[in-house]
């Protein structure tokens, strides 16, 4: 009788047991899978609308977006509503741009800041030649801003964070800089963003590339883009 009850305690225990390795090793397995995929590095387009709401001088202010990423990193946030590039572009080109660019988010989320710095004087700086558009002379010079900004980019998957610096036509006029013609409300030709890191899915990247904005019609909504490449330097 006591090894008829022995054996049956071994079975059941061993019909408990196996279930519970097997979830084990399912697990195992799955966690292996998600470790091993490797992080892609590649090439990757940013869409945004930001929603600009600036200091009294408006030097400075504070940003709203949304936006969605596509290339080899696939994410979005604050509820962007264009279909297509064109549907995205379409607000700087209408006579009520304001009213449609408002339009392109469906939940805009804080984003970050920005600084505009006016141009200095041709001259001003006593330990460089400066010019305050590049490659003026003294008859051309009319004045690119230059503007600088740290944002956190919000997505379902993770934040990255992100910082931007060029130049800025904050004129009525159109500005020549070199072969380059400066529309106003748009940045210059040296626009140029930077991924330091990021959480969730963006622990670890990193990536740079260039931006245009384009705020004719439309501000405080501001049309901006980014193409660039990112890679990872590790989790």
């Amino acid at each position: 009788m006591k090894k008829v009850t022995t054996a049956a305690l071994l079975a059941a225990a061993t019909a408990a047991l196996v279930p519970t390795m097997a979830l084990g090793i399912t697990a195992a397995s799955a966690s292996n899978k998600v470790a091993q995929q490797p992080d892609q590095s590649g090439a990757i387009t940013i869409q945004s609308w930001l929603y600009a709401v600036p200091s009294e001088n408006v030097l400075s202010g504070t940003v709203w977006d949304c936006f969605k990423i596509t290339g080899v990193i696939n994410d979005q946030g604050g509820g962007p509503t264009w279909t297509d590039s064109t549907s995205y572009d379409a607000p700087n080109t209408m006579s009520n741009g304001v009213t449609a660019a408002s339009h392109e988010c469906a939940n805009k989320v804080p984003a970050g800041g920005f600084i505009l710095v006016p141009p200095p004087e041709p001259g001003q700086y006593q330990f460089a030649a400066y010019t305050a558009t590049p490659n003026a002379t003294p008859q051309t010079e009319t004045g690119l801003s230059t503007v600088y900004a740290v944002h956190t980019i919000a997505g379902e998957k993770g934040d990255i964070y992100i910082t931007f610096s060029g130049t800025y036509n904050m004129t009525d006029n159109p500005i020549k800089v070199g072969n380059v013609t400066v529309q106003p409300l748009t940045t210059g030709p040296q626009c140029t963003w930077l991924v330091t890191g990021g959480t969730g899915a963006y622990e670890g990247l990193q990536g740079d590339g260039t931006c245009f904005a384009n705020a004719e019609g439309t501000f405080p909504w501001i049309n901006h883009t980014e193409h660039g490449t990112v890679w990872w330097t590790g989790r």
